[in-house]
C-alpha cells in the first residue's frame, strides 16, 4: 500500500508504502511535520483509493474493499463526505443548488484543505465582485495556507481577466494552439484574410447546437472569401477529437486544453461559451458574440461588404 500528499497543484508525492500480509491487518503510516492536506492511499495490486485530510495528530481510517470510507478522527474528512454526499444527491452541475451548496460549505468549512479541494465547484457566473468578495473571505479564514494564497492568485487573475474585453472595431489578438494532429497553429497566418474564429467545448450543449449552422457557413463560402477557425475548450482530448471527426468538421479545429485558464481566454478575454469574432483583412473585430441564428446572414451582410462577393 502506498500513501501520497495531494497538493493543490502539481503532482502527487509519495509520503510512506507498507506491505499488507492480510486483508484484516491494521497499516500504520508516518507523515513529518504538522500541515494540514490531502491525501491519498492506493494499492499496487487493484485501482483501490481512500482519500482523506490530515487535520490531527493521530488519524484512524476504516474502509474497505471498495473504497467505503469512514474516520472517527478526522472531522474534515467526514465533513467533506457529507458535502459530496449533498452534491451526489443534487447529481446536476445546471442545476443551481449544486453551486448554491459548493458555495455555502466553502464560506463555513474550517478545514483550509477541505476548502481547496471543493473551489472549483464553486461558481460565480459572471458575479465577479461576489467571486472577490468570496475569495477575500477565505484568505481572512486561512491566512498561513499556502493553497488558499495560490487560489487567491488564480481568481484574482481570472477577474482581471473576465472584468476586460475587446469591443467590435478593437484589433483581436493572435492565439497559437494545437491542432486536430498536434501541430502549433498560430491565427497569425489568417492576416490580411476576412475570418470568423468561434469557441466552444464537447461538454457545452449550447456550443453543439451551433455546428450545424457552423457547416452550412463553411459549405456557403470558400476560404477566399471566409476563413475559419474553431477552437475547442475541452481537457479531453479524445473527447473533442471524437466530435470532430464524427460532425467531419472540414475546417480549422484547434484545441485549449487548459479551458477557462488557458491561452484562448487569458488572450482574448471572453468570458462564455459558445463565443466568437468576425474579423476583417485589418484584424478589427468588425462582430462579436453573434448568436446562432444570426451567423449566416450577418456573415453574409459582411462577406458582401468586404469582398464585394456574395455565396457560392
Amino acid at each position: 500500500m502506498y500513501m501520497f500528499k495531494v497538493p493543490y497543484s502539481g503532482k502527487n508525492e509519495l509520503m510512506d508504502s507498507a506491505i499488507v500480509t492480510k486483508n484484516d491487518d491494521p497499516i500504520r503510516f508516518t507523515l513529518p511535520g504538522d500541515e494540514q492536506g490531502m491525501y491519498l492511499i492506493t494499492s499496487s495490486f487493484n485501482d483501490y483509493q481512500v482519500s482523506f485530510i490530515r487535520d490531527a495528530p493521530m488519524i484512524n481510517i476504516h474502509a474497505d474493499y471498495f473504497a467505503r470510507t469512514s474516520s472517527s478522527d478526522s472531522r474534515a474528512t467526514i465533513s467533506l463526505l457529507k458535502f459530496k454526499q449533498a452534491q451526489d444527491a443534487l447529481a446536476n452541475r445546471r442545476n443551481p443548488a449544486y453551486f448554491n451548496n459548493a458555495i455555502n460549505y466553502a464560506d463555513t468549512v474550517k478545514s483550509p484543505a477541505a476548502f481547496a479541494l471543493i473551489y472549483d465547484q464553486v461558481d460565480f457566473g459572471k458575479d465577479y465582485a461576489g467571486l472577490k468578495k468570496f475569495i477575500t473571505r477565505a484568505v481572512k479564514r486561512f491566512p498561513t495556507y499556502p493553497p488558499v494564497k495560490e487560489i487567491e492568485q488564480r481568481a484574482l487573475n481570472f477577474i482581471k481577466i473576465m472584468e476586460e474585453e475587446y469591443h467590435i472595431g478593437d484589433t483581436l489578438p493572435f492565439i497559437s494552439l494545437p491542432d486536430r494532429n498536434g501541430d502549433q497553429y498560430s491565427t497569425s497566418a489568417l492576416k490580411g484574410k476576412f475570418y470568423f474564429i468561434d469557441f466552444w467545448s464537447t461538454f457545452s450543449p449550447a456550443s453543439l447546437a451551433c455546428t450545424t449552422i457552423k457547416k452550412e457557413i463553411r459549405s456557403a463560402y470558400s476560404k477566399r472569401e471566409l476563413d475559419m477557425v474553431s477552437v475547442a475548450l475541452d481537457p479531453e482530448i479524445s473527447e473533442w477529437k471524437r466530435y470532430v471527426d464524427s460532425q467531419h468538421l472540414q475546417w480549422r479545429q484547434l484545441i485549449d486544453q487548459k479551458v477557462w485558464e488557458g491561452t484562448a481566454i487569458r488572450t482574448l478575454k471572453f468570458d462564455s461559451i459558445p463565443a466568437n469574432f468576425l474579423i476583417d483583412p485589418d484584424g478589427k473585430i468588425v462582430a462579436k458574440s453573434i448568436p446562432s441564428d444570426s451567423l449566416l446572414s450577418l456573415i453574409g451582410r459582411y462577406v458582401r461588404q468586404h469582398t464585394g462577393l456574395h455565396p457560392q
